[in-house]
């Protein structure tokens, strides 16, 4: 599936944080289906995530919200703190407003769930790679 996105030919840097292997596999496959997307990292949880996130500086960060170790949500509240600019999108299958909103608090850019569309997911990287930072919150 291409998308088309005006943006110079340099692939949009993804990390994509989920504990579940099969979800990681499964989105790092349709992420690859996008020219416009490279996956550079992989963290099966939030302490993982924390470290690879820091080190790799990706464009945007896709993150399940309920992970062993550490959540997304405190995993997000660490790498923000350090890196206030990053472009975190969580990807997960709660969609209760609460979760939202405290995701939208913290400076989290994007919240897709689960029981989306994968293209959904899919225009919310690409946006969130484009748009100014100070649009995002």
């Amino acid at each position: 599936m291409t998308m088309q996105v005006p943006r110079s030919t340099t692939p949009i840097r993804l990390v994509l944080v989920d504990d579940s292997p099969t979800i990681r596999t499964m989105l790092a496959a349709l992420f690859n289906e996008v020219p416009e997307i490279e996956v550079c990292a992989l963290a099966e949880d939030g302490l993982h995530a924390v470290d690879v996130v820091l080190t790799e500086r990706p464009d945007v960060v896709v993150m399940d919200m309920q992970m062993p170790e550490m959540n997304g949500l405190d995993a997000a509240r660490e790498i923000l703190t350090v890196w206030s600019d990053a472009r975190i999108v969580m990807n997960t299958a709660y969609g209760d407003e609460a979760l939202m909103r405290e995701a939208q608090a913290l400076g989290i850019a994007g919240y897709v769930t689960k029981d989306q569309r994968p293209s959904k997911l899919i225009r919310t990287i690409l946006s969130l790679a484009t748009a100014p930072r100070e649009l995002l919150t």
